[in-house]
């Protein structure tokens, strides 16, 4: 049996209340489903977190340019309060780099199946 609607509209408010910080890390680590979580945290920013639908929540962050790292940016994760919490999202990419020079947006958007 599939889950019921209100239930998953239940777990995306509850989504949406976990969601606290976006970080940008240089580790780029493969991003899997059963990720540990940040390999190596150098920016963070606390994300706009929207609840779209009764299952989809937009999590957006600017890291403007104050925030910089002395290492190219490769993964974006979404967590609680702390870097050490586990995400509720990890990616890896291309890296970037992050100085005063630029700024950086990052919009997720993140859907109850």
């Amino acid at each position: 049996m599939p889950v019921l609607d209100s239930l998953k509209a239940a777990l995306t408010d509850h989504l949406s209340t976990l969601v606290t910080r976006m970080t940008l890390g240089s580790s780029g680590g493969d991003a899997s489903s059963r990720d540990g979580g940040a390999g190596t945290p150098q920016i963070t920013a606390t994300p706009q977190v929207t609840k779209i639908d009764d299952r989809t929540v937009a999590i957006s962050a600017i890291f403007d340019s104050q925030l910089t790292s002395s290492q190219s940016i490769k993964e974006l994760a979404i967590h609680g309060d702390t870097v050490l919490d586990t995400p509720a999202y990890r990616a890896t990419f291309l890296p970037i780099t992050k100085d005063s020079t630029n700024e950086i947006r990052v919009d997720v958007l993140m859907e109850v199946r």
